[in-house]
């Protein structure tokens, strides 16, 4: 069944506030380790180092996942072929085995 107009908005917009709230996620937790370990004090970040990280942790993030999907991609487009070639011809030969075994007792019943 083909996903409506209206399901891929949704899609489109669960993965934009993903990208644009992970790294503000990763960025909380590791002020609060910090904090919470003592190697940080709440008083030594600004609002600009805080901007700062968000940004840098927004492009690793984007990288990141455009990497994972590059390999994804790469691997079904060249690896898994060859896997299923490979996997069938496994399973052609046991088959063809299975039936020598049992045409040659089906050949002497005959």
């Amino acid at each position: 069944m083909p996903a409506s107009p209206s399901q891929k908005r949704i899609a489109l917009l669960v993965i934009g506030l993903v990208i644009l709230f992970a790294p503000a996620l990763f960025i909380l937790a590791t002020l609060e380790f910090l904090i919470l370990t003592g190697n940080l004090a709440l008083s030594e970040v600004s609002l600009l180092e805080i901007v700062e990280l968000y940004l840098i942790d927004l492009v690793l993030f984007v990288l990141l996942g455009y990497g994972v999907y590059r390999l994804t991609f790469w691997l079904i487009k060249d690896r898994l072929p060859d896997t299923l070639d490979t996997v069938d011809a496994a399973e052609a030969a046991g088959a063809t085995d299975e039936a020598e075994t049992t045409g040659t007792g089906s050949e002497e019943q005959s």
